[in-house]
């Protein structure tokens, strides 16, 4: 999936996501600090920051997911998810949550947050099968 290199370029512009490698029991949550543009060699795409690294296959991303889910009971987060053949997490790069300040506090919905998300999905939803997905009967806040 070329588009996904294109996309993960696109993430590693914006220094505020956060980047959770795998999805399974163990994830490893990562901010954006130092992020550099991805590199390409030999099928692999490296995305490095200050502290941090990861390596991921372009042939293992089979599909692509802008997502807006509940998350820690009535907040909604935003992220991009990036999957394989059997449907895994490979990856997710979540914007900065639009109903948390920069201390992490909560506060009222933050509409350039949230755009932030939605110009992005806008760009690439529809795509070589890149779809915007949300839980069944979730209202959204976009």
């Amino acid at each position: 999936m070329d588009i996904a290199l294109d996309l993960i370029r696109d993430l590693t512009k914006d220094d505020r996501v956060m980047w959770v490698v795998g999805g399974g029991e163990v994830v490893s949550e990562n901010n954006s600090k130092g992020i550099k543009e991805p590199e390409l060699d030999r099928g692999y795409i490296t995305v490095e920051a200050d502290n941090w690294h990861f390596h991921i296959g372009l042939d293992n991303i089979t599909g692509i997911q802008f997502v807006e889910a509940k998350s820690h009971g009535d907040m909604l987060s935003y992220y991009v998810r990036f999957s394989g053949s059997s449907e895994e997490t490979l990856l997710r790069g979540y914007f900065p949550n639009p109903y948390l300040d920069d201390d992490n506090q909560r506060t009222e919905l933050q509409p350039d947050r949230l755009k932030a998300f939605n110009d992005m999905r806008e760009q690439y939803e529809g795509k070589d099968g890149i779809v915007f997905a949300r839980p069944p009967g979730q209202t959204s806040g976009t």
